[in-house]
């Protein structure tokens, strides 16, 4: 149960990952500019914060099986609304819905799989949800990328993926127990809140900003490394902007299964000096105009990635006392998304200025800086003795 949980799991990340080497086809078809495109992409963020502080709060009374077929449902909801979009708006709000199954799912998944992981290795249960969803989105979007270029109808076949995925998913769920901890009465809806203890706060910003170094360069990479490879390096394939997506995602997933001694400060202690010379490497090839050149780099970034979100993630799951766990990881995770977000706005925006490529150096040179930092705080910072609890209700991503 606890391998079809990570499969359920997965589909979510597969389901925001799908239109990923369409949105230059997007552009292009609805006439919109890469400033419109990062808003649609970023509109997604909006569901995942909606869910992550007002749905999966409800787990304990609605039970976790019952949020698990709503993230199904608006996962093979999202996949129609895009499957039919004729415009800019129905984008957003396809990309709203399947944020919103991404916050439904994920939180309430990692929870499911923390109770049934067999040995209680909340460590395992920590790298399985970020290789499903990593690996989850890479699968997809290289999927995806091949049905946009070599099958009929572009804009439609690919979303049978999710769909076809929330199917089983929701068949998968059936066999799954229930594993909230009792249905307790409701008092009322209850509203997720953001609290950190004084005491962690210096782990908690090193490791907060560390997935803000992450999801920035999530969003740059899904949003507008496709437009970046068509306008950049003049490649149109559909397949290989999903290839170069896939490469990074798909490497970051590998990490989580190839490194599996390395966790919290120590991950970081690797992951932040690797990040900060791959995003030089970053800034020095994308004036460059070179497919190989970018590949590489592509692949070093998913490493260190992988590296440092595992390493993020970890940390904040060993600091936050038991009691408070919920409203840490609601900090952490909301400092995420938001970088998710305002960065790939920013960048998408800028890019109307200067181009994609200028925007793109600026991205990679101020999460240098940011990086910089952290890793002299991750330095600094003495990590508080935790007792390796459980990471519950982690949001995955998108």
């Amino acid at each position: 149960m606890f391998r079809w949980t990570a499969f359920v799991l997965a589909v979510t990340s597969v389901g925001a990952a799908v239109p990923t080497p369409l949105y230059p086809i997007y552009a292009s078809r609805f006439d919109f500019s890469a400033g419109v495109l990062g808003i649609v992409f970023a509109s997604y963020t909006v569901g995942v914060l909606v869910t992550l502080f007002l749905v999966a709060p409800q787990a304990d009374h609605f039970g976790r099986r019952r949020l698990l077929y709503l993230g199904m449902a608006l996962t093979a909801v999202a996949a129609l609304l895009f499957a039919v979009s004729t415009g800019v708006l129905e984008l957003a709000i396809a990309r709203l819905v399947s944020g919103l199954a991404v916050g439904a799912t994920t939180s309430v998944a990692t929870a499911a799989m923390a109770d049934l992981e067999p040995n209680r290795d909340q460590h395992h249960v920590a790298r399985v949800t970020v290789a499903a969803n990593f690996g989850g989105f890479a699968l997809a979007v290289l999927l995806s990328g091949f049905l946009v270029e070599y099958a009929p109808f572009p804009s439609v076949l690919p979303f049978l993926i999710p769909i076809g995925g929330s199917i089983v998913g929701a068949l998968a769920i059936r066999g799954i127990p229930e594993t909230a901890p009792g249905f307790v009465a409701r008092r009322g809806w209850a509203v997720q809140r953001i609290s950190v203890p004084v005491e962690i706060r210096g782990s908690f910003w090193v490791a907060a900003g560390g997935l803000a170094a992450c999801y920035s360069i999530y969003g740059f990479f899904a949003a507008l490394v496709p437009s970046y490879m068509r306008t950049g390096l003049g490649v149109s394939s559909p397949f290989a902007a999903g290839a170069i997506v896939a490469l990074m995602f798909g490497t970051a997933a590998a990490i989580q299964l190839a490194t599996p001694q390395i966790r919290d400060r120590r991950a970081l202690l690797v992951g932040f000096p690797l990040l900060l010379v791959t995003l030089i490497g970053l800034v020095v090839i994308l004036p460059v105009d070179s497919w190989v050149a970018a590949s590489v780099v592509t692949f070093a970034l998913g490493a260190a990635v992988g590296l440092t979100f595992m390493g993020s993630v970890t940390l904040v799951d060993r600091i936050s006392p038991e009691d408070r766990r919920d409203d840490v990881l609601a900090g952490f995770y909301a400092a995420g998304y938001l970088a998710l977000a305002v960065p790939t706005i920013g960048v998408a925006e800028a890019s109307g200025l200067v181009g994609l490529t200028d925007a793109g150096v600026a991205l990679g040179l101020v999460v240098a800086v940011l990086v910089l930092f952290l890793y002299v705080g991750a330095i600094r910072t003495p990590t508080p003795p935790g007792g390796g609890g459980r990471p519950r209700d982690s949001p995955g991503h998108g």
